[in-house]
């Protein structure tokens, strides 16, 4: 098996078998718990996210580039990183604790979030970034498997009815400690520290350096965290858990674009720095292969909500169905937006990194607070899905100053011909299945017409991981 082959079984096995688990245990607790209680867990993990961002602030991003170069060319060391992390961890759990406790909600509620917040200190302990640097991912795969397997098992085994909720956050956080307990015995053997700190001076440098990428990521993960606790606060927990639930099975299919992520950026990186031309040339290649599988699996998750919702989650979840074709879009543009915006990172352009997603963030913030402060769920997951193609267009104007790409004639004919075959099977009622067939028999025939996907690039790719 060639070494790219390998990091992607184990980046693939990672994070399918932790989200995997994760999905099934959403699903169990979607419908053991019913739409409120269930909004209510998908509330304070959303809220848990924003602490681990503070508890982060690009951290992780330095780490990785950093711990990836000998010990002696490292501008911070490992042991300061993991220093500043675990002081972060600290101090955003004291916080947290402290502001929680005083926001006006129920005592009950107000407990379940509380519960969620101990998982920051494990959190701040684990050692994923050192291991990623390092490209062992198969370690970093056995940690976020049994994190998932923990969660799945002992929720099934302890959450029966809806008044166990209360169990739910300590069990999410047991899952969390495994994970950090096993990568802490891998370093205890790997000895990640082989240089001491260099004193307290540098962590001002290492933070001020990290806040670059921190408050980027802080924009990029707006679309997804914001949404749930606005629902919550202007229309209802019950319409959260709705929304949460279609957006639980967007997830599952972004875990193509996590393994996209982490094996073609670095390459992208590395044919950046030797040859620019080739460079530019693959990035066009990749973004239409991109396009014309995106736009495929964008259509197929429209086609098939209503289907996929009911088999999940029940009749008590129908009201997601809307919610879940309106998101699927959100597919496409992800896809899209993680080669811009992390292009952006690979060849070298943090600061634009930077802008693109605080001009995007701030224009997606106001969308979103507007669509649910005035609107429904359903308004809520247009304006996500609006917030997305914004950050995507974002981060395609800075990253086509650096790599110039053309793709608007191909998406318009891929996109427009998803889009009338979507609303002639909505029409008339086709099958999902007869649909779903027919959607990509038809897009794979235009793709191929049009050129949006050749021979010699299907050859490409397909040697890149053979």
């Amino acid at each position: 098996m060639k070494k790219i082959q390998q990091k992607a079984f184990w980046i693939a096995f990672g994070d399918f078998s932790w989200r995997g688990f994760s999905f099934i245990t959403s699903i169990y607790l979607a419908r053991t718990l019913g739409t409120e209680y269930y909004g209510l867990i998908v509330i304070a993990i959303s809220m848990l996210g924003y602490c681990f961002w503070f508890a982060d602030l690009g951290l992780v991003n330095i780490a990785i580039r950093e711990v990836a170069k000998v010990p002696e060319k490292r501008l911070f060391r490992a042991k300061e990183i993991f220093n500043m992390k675990v002081f972060l961890g600290m101090v955003v759990l004291i916080f947290s604790f402290l502001i929680i406790s005083n926001l006006d909600i129920e005592s009950d509620n107000k407990n379940i979030v509380l519960g969620y917040l101990y998982s920051i200190i494990p959190y701040a302990l684990m050692m994923e970034w050192y291991f990623n640097g390092r490209q062992q991912f198969g370690k970093v795969a056995l940690s976020k498997a049994a994190n998932g397997f923990v969660y799945f098992a002992f929720i099934f085994l302890l959450i029966k009815k809806p008044e166990d909720i209360t169990l739910v956050p300590y069990i999410y956080v047991a899952g969390t400690v495994v994970a950090a307990i096993i990568l802490g015995v891998f370093a205890f053997f790997d000895k990640p520290f082989p240089l001491p700190s260099r004193g307290i001076n540098i962590y001002g440098d290492l933070l001020k350096t990290s806040s670059v990428l921190g408050i980027g990521w802080f924009f990029t993960q707006l679309v997804q965290l914001l949404p749930p606790i606005l629902i919550g606060i202007f229309l209802s927990v019950s319409q959260a858990g709705l929304y949460g639930a279609a957006y639980r099975i967007i997830i599952i299919v972004m875990l193509l674009d996590r393994v996209f992520i982490n094996l073609l950026l670095p390459n992208l990186s590395a044919i950046w720095s030797t040859d620019r031309s080739l460079a530019k040339e693959r990035v066009n290649m990749v973004l239409k292969i991109i396009i014309a599988g995106g736009i495929m699996l964008t259509t197929l998750m429209a086609l098939n909500a209503e289907f996929a919702v009911s088999l999940l989650y029940g009749t008590d979840y129908v009201g997601s169905v809307i919610i879940l074709k309106y998101l699927s879009l959100f597919i496409l543009f992800t896809f899209m937006n993680s080669l811009f915006s992390f292009g952006l990172i690979a060849t070298g352009k943090d600061r634009e990194y930077l802008i693109a997603n605080v001009i995007g963030g701030i224009i997606s913030a106001v969308l979103i607070i507007s669509f649910a402060k005035f609107g429904s769920s359903k308004g809520v997951a247009i304006s996500v899905t609006v917030s997305e193609f914004v950050m995507m267009s974002c981060a395609y104007y800075w990253f086509n100053k650096t790599i110039p790409v053309k793709f608007i004639t191909v998406f318009l004919i891929l996109f427009t011909t998803a889009l009338l075959y979507f609303i002639i099977a909505s029409t008339y009622q086709i099958h999902f299945i007869i649909a779903s067939i027919g959607s990509v028999l038809l897009l794979s025939f235009v793709s191929w017409i049009t050129g949006a996907v050749r021979l010699n690039e299907l050859l490409w790719l397909k040697n890149k991981w053979s």
